[in-house]
């Protein structure tokens, strides 16, 4: 609940950005995702889980050629395969909601450039749903994770107000384990987000 209201409260605090700075641009982009979680090994369980395809959807505002800010909403579907001893013990599948907050530095590249390159750093959260599934474990309940947030892009411009946008997306958080002890690792993971899709500027 704390990370949902945390959630909330960014997006709010980032819709009321325009009218503070009136001189600023947006732009909406929608992406494709893939979705690589990486393995992690702890307290005797092994987290494998697999890849996926996903979508993002963001809003950023430039204050100026250098600075921004950029609110994320991405979802995709894992499936968690929890093992011991080299055994296969459970697996959880789960729809992912993810919404992070960044800053975005455009490195001083006009929104006007043919090419324009970004970096980003920033946080948010995931939410794990597991999904009612015969190979999910009965007792999975839903799981908020914080997650640290890092990346980098480019975007080209086709015309005035739109362009193509190739980026690189990491998170790393705590492994999900859904609350049922044999799948617990407590271990960190990095999940690799590479994306590509359309930005309209406005």
């Amino acid at each position: 609940m704390r990370i949902k209201s945390a959630i909330l409260g960014l997006a709010l605090a980032l819709f009321c950005i325009p009218a503070l700075a009136q001189n600023g641009r947006s732009e909406i982009s929608a992406d494709f995702t893939g979705n690589f979680q990486k393995s992690v090994t702890g307290l005797g369980a092994t987290d494998t889980p697999s890849y996926s395809g996903g979508f993002l959807i963001d809003y950023r505002y430039d204050f100026n050629n250098w600075s921004g800010f950029e609110l994320n909403y991405a979802h995709n579907r894992f499936t968690q395969y929890y093992s011991a001893g080299g055994s296969l013990a459970d697996q959880t599948q789960s729809n992912v909601n993810e919404v992070t907050l960044a800053y975005v530095n455009t490195l001083g590249f006009s929104p006007h450039a043919r090419i324009r390159p970004f970096v980003e750093a920033g946080t948010g959260g995931l939410i794990f749903s597991p999904v009612s599934a015969g190979t999910t474990t009965p007792l999975a309940l839903t799981q908020d994770r914080m997650a640290f947030l890092y990346g980098g892009g480019v975007d080209y411009r086709l015309v005035r107000r739109f362009a193509v946008r190739v980026g690189y997306r990491g998170l790393v958080y705590k492994a999900p384990d859904f609350t049922v002890g044999d799948q617990v690792t407590n271990a960190l993971t990095h999940e690799a987000e590479p994306y590509a899709g359309i930005v309209f500027r406005f």
